[in-house]
């Protein structure tokens, strides 16, 4: 049995020699972690969500089966970042998963096809997997239905505006003159959990959001290595929230994103970037800006072609090479393994090939954790470092006012 894809599959299908489309996550889970139910686990998953041990099938939308067992899925003592180079989601399954032993557990790495669900979805599959494994059922169905979208989009009809997303001076990274020994590699700088509450108490007695001072520090880091006097972000956003009624399951796409692009000076201060950041993120979110990003593809949908969709995802949802994610939180109570202890936790977008760079923000138990998946050398490595840590120094200094 084959299985229709969703609209926006579509929107991870368009510059692949540049970006495969993945979603990464990893940790370490400790104690007594019990392998037999973890396998149990993914095959329940695949009953709940079968696309996933199914090949994408891109000429028509759509997800054919390739395997019912663990065989191509599930992979134990390699090194992920290297692995996963072979991958083909146009004739592979949509998930591989990774195990590693450590002192006293495993280190998990499990990839998600960013064709398949976005960075929300990738979150209800982490509790999916959680909940399959410390109770040996699933009784949810997965729901890909994009009606309610079609809703909102008449109920807020926005104008479309390629320009939007497709920024005059783009932030950028220089390019480094060296190209040899490059390599996938992860990174990941954590806040402490202390830091973390005193970031969400600044946050709150500047009346911003977490989002805004991550966007903020994020592009004005960026800025110091471009020639621009802006900064253009585009912000992924779930459309979930708008759904009405009981939170059900959406393996799925369901992201549109705001789009910014703001004044910015590197000589003014930091509380004035943020502000600038928050007045361009609330007036997007009142006038439903983030559907600009999806309107044109949905409307178009059944009429088009797939290389006529392909075209408007370019104009209105094209991959920027500077770019930000933020997963938000990842409820340590849904993700969570019976009897284990799981730390070291990570979500990050796919591999960049410097000098294109994405910072992906998750936290997980009480920690922020910035992280970037690259495809670069050493050099570039340390560009990238460079970047977080200048981020994390102006969020600490931001927090550090509050308290002198």
């Amino acid at each position: 049995m084959n299985y229709t894809g969703e609209p926006l599959n579509i929107l991870h299908t368009i510059g692949l020699k540049e970006l495969y489309p993945l979603i990464r996550t990893s940790f370490v889970v400790s104690n007594d972690f019990d392998l037999t139910h973890f396998k149990q686990a993914i095959l329940l998953c695949s009953k709940t969500v079968p696309e996933l041990f199914c090949k994408y099938v891109l000429n028509n939308n759509s997800f054919v089966p390739v395997m019912n067992d663990l065989s191509d899925i599930l992979f134990t003592d390699q090194d992920p970042d290297n692995a996963i180079g072979q991958w083909d989601l146009f004739s592979d399954p949509q998930l591989r998963i990774f195990l590693n032993k450590v002192i006293n557990g495993y280190r998990i790495t499990i990839y998600l096809s960013h064709i398949l669900t976005d960075g929300a979805g990738s979150k209800q599959f982490l509790y999916l997997l959680a909940k399959a494994y410390n109770t040996g059922k699933i009784a949810e169905k997965n729901h890909q239905d994009i009606t309610w979208i079609r809703k909102l989009l008449k109920e807020h009809p926005v104008k479309p505006n390629p320009q939007v997303d497709h920024p005059g001076k783009p932030l950028s990274m220089p390019a480094l003159a060296n190209s040899k020994n490059k390599r996938r590699r992860t990174i990941t700088y954590r806040l402490s959990k202390v830091e973390t509450n005193k970031l969400r108490y600044a946050a709150h007695q500047a009346k911003v959001t977490l989002n805004d001072l991550f966007m903020a520090a994020f592009g004005w880091a960026v800025q110091r290595y471009s020639d621009t006097d802006k900064i253009s972000l585009a912000c992924p956003t779930d459309m979930r929230q708008f759904i009405p009624g009981k939170k059900e399951l959406r393996i799925a796409n369901h992201t549109s994103r705001y789009n910014i692009s703001v004044k910015s000076s590197l000589d003014q201060p930091f509380e004035k970037v943020v502000n600038t950041v928050h007045q361009a993120m609330n007036k997007n979110k009142e006038q439903f800006q983030c559907f600009q990003s999806i309107q044109e593809l949905v409307a178009n949908y059944d009429n088009y072609s797939l290389s006529d969709l392909q075209k408007i995802v370019e104009e209105n949802y094209h991959v920027r090479n500077i770019s930000y994610t933020n997963f938000g939180i990842i409820d340590n109570q849904k993700f969570s393994f019976r009897g284990c202890k799981i730390n070291d936790f990570a979500m990050l977008g796919t591999y960049r090939k410097y000098p294109m760079f994405q910072v992906a923000v998750s936290t997980y138990s009480g920690q922020i954790n910035f992280s970037f998946a690259m495809f670069g050398n050493d050099e570039e490595e340390r560009m990238g470092k460079t970047v977080i840590l200048t981020m994390v120094d102006l969020l600490r200094s931001f927090f550090k006012k509050q308290y002198d």
